[in-house]
């Protein structure tokens, strides 16, 4: 990465802790960095759906005159508001937000951490598994599973640095990123694509995980945390929660229905009912973390699948492919999952509201 940019990332990442992740603070500062044509460096950035608005909007206001290269030459990035609210004398010496150590943590070797060695291991585990998929699942299953469980392993890696909130921010990412693991081994498991001490062993692996970072965020918050609005880093069961049991059974009603001879020419359909369902469940999963943006975010996406799901039983009626016994079963189950979510997003929209 270019040392212009990486600069940059770490200015900006500051800049947010400094905020407290205010939109409205660093508003101002994305639209300085777009106009000095940099606001590009941050789409590699981990960001929340409001700050990607955002840059989204600047980058397409300010595409003209955004910069690409030579940019080790370009001008210092701009000083935080701290830094301008007063001019130092010559003989004081300025100390910057980086160089204050408060609220900052040490960082590690991260191939040393104990929860880093077990994700990797967990991520390899899965791969070779997945060797023995169904050769029809290796663009769905398969693909979301592996992708889940690097993302495990990868925001740990992006975790380790100095940025406490940051760090919270990809356990976070990663928390989730594991309890969505879980639901695809469970998935799999329904399907028989594993058996059940194959699936019994490598959850035990993603809960150690969750209580690798689990632990190491308490301890954070407890020690160098201190006096910052920090999240509670512990996060309910997701298999204590209703709606993914029956997410779950969704998805064993609609792989067994798209079974059906009915939909052997209808290969198109079948592949999207089937994402559509394991979408839904999957959602639920991460969406088990540790903010509430997040956690309202993946619900509503679980519930968008739930009615791209409806659309596509309803084509699937139309076309006589489904029977009146499997699609009032299907209904009662997608009834009940929605009433879920949406009872426990009313909840969260009080919470955010209060």
């Amino acid at each position: 990465m270019n040392k212009k940019v990486e600069e940059i990332q770490n200015w900006y990442r500051n800049e947010r802790e400094l905020s407290n992740y205010s939109i409205m603070d660093i508003g101002d500062k994305l639209k300085n960095l777009a106009e000095k044509g940099l606001i590009w460096v941050l789409k590699d950035v981990d960001i929340t759906e409001s700050e990607e608005i955002v840059v989204d909007y600047y980058l397409h206001k300010y595409r003209a005159v955004q910069i690409y290269d030579n940019l080790q030459h370009l001008f210092p990035i701009p000083p935080s508001n701290d830094e301008c609210a007063s001019t130092p004398s010559k003989s004081s010496k300025k100390v910057t937000p980086l160089q204050n150590q408060q609220h900052t943590l040490e960082v590690r070797d991260v191939k040393q951490f104990n929860g880093y060695q077990k994700a990797k291991e967990l991520e390899e585990r899965i791969i070779e598994l997945c060797k023995n998929f169904p050769s029809f699942e290796f663009d769905h299953i398969v693909n979301q599973i592996e992708r889940s469980a690097e993302s495990i392993k990868k925001r740990i890696q992006i975790g380790e640095q100095i940025y406490i909130r940051e760090k919270f921010n990809q356990y976070s990412i990663a928390i989730g990123s594991a309890k969505e693991t879980s639901a695809w081994l469970q998935v799999s498991l329904g399907q028989k694509y594993i058996t059940k001490n194959q699936f019994e062993e490598l959850d035990n692996m993603v809960n150690q995980v969750i209580g690798i970072l689990t632990k190491n965020l308490s301890n954070i918050k407890e020690k160098e945390g201190k006096g910052l609005d920090l999240p509670s880093p512990y996060t309910p069961n997701v298999k204590n929660f209703g709606a993914y049991d029956n997410a779950l059974m969704l998805v064993e009603s609609i792989y067994k229905v798209t079974r059906e001879k009915a939909f052997w020419k209808e290969r198109y359909l079948m592949s999207k009912m089937r994402k559509q369902a394991t979408s839904c469940v999957a959602n639920i999963a991460e969406a088990h973390q540790l903010y509430i943006p997040k956690k309202f975010r993946f619900f509503n996406d679980s519930l968008k699948s739930l009615s791209g799901l409806e659309s596509s039983l309803e084509t699937s009626v139309s076309k006589g492919m489904i029977s009146e016994q499997h699609l009032e079963k299907i209904d009662e189950l997608k009834n009940s999952i929605r009433n879920v979510l949406t009872t426990k997003m009313s909840k969260i929209s009080d919470e955010k509201a209060s």
